[in-house]
């Protein structure tokens, strides 16, 4: 019977292996796809991100873009400023908050992200060709599931060790 147990285990700690090397190499074939396109446009990692946001709802403030981008506010200052030498996008001062800006996208940053926005489309529905929406969904549910593991206590310390 213990036997049994140890089998499951180890059968179970391959799936989730198994799950992490899949999750890794998703991620590096996302890239591989995404680079050449954002390349061709002239942006560097991070920003197609940014514009992308920023053609949805732009009007935000660094922090908050910094937020839905998931990045850093030191990352993201960075990638503001060389949006800013491209002409994508102006800062404006924030009507409530002296020491805060507005991240705004100029006509030419809107042209950018609006071919950001088809290129997302693009690879979208080549990632998701061939799922249903049932797997779609049970896909969602779990990656959230990990996302909210991953977000309870980000301090490595405070993972137990086997």
């Amino acid at each position: 019977m213990g036997m049994d147990i140890d089998i499951k285990q180890s059968i179970l700690s391959m799936e989730k292996r198994e799950i992490r090397e899949a999750m890794v190499e998703m991620e590096i074939a996302r890239k591989r796809i995404l680079q050449p396109f954002f390349q061709d446009l002239g942006l560097s990692p991070g920003q197609p991100r940014i514009l992308n946001r920023l053609y949805e709802k732009d009007h935000v403030t660094q922090r908050e873009l910094a937020d839905k981008c998931f990045m850093d506010v030191a990352t993201m200052s960075r990638n503001l400023d060389r949006l800013e030498e491209a002409g994508y996008i102006t800062r404006e001062k924030h009507p409530e908050c002296r020491r805060s800006f507005l991240i705004v996208l100029t006509q030419e940053g809107r042209n950018r992200a609006a071919q950001v926005s088809e290129d997302f489309r693009l690879i979208d529905e080549r990632i998701w060709q061939g799922l249903t929406e049932q797997e779609m969904t049970a896909f969602l549910s779990c990656a959230r599931k990990i996302i909210n593991n991953l977000s309870i206590d980000s301090d490595k310390a405070n993972i137990p060790r086997e």
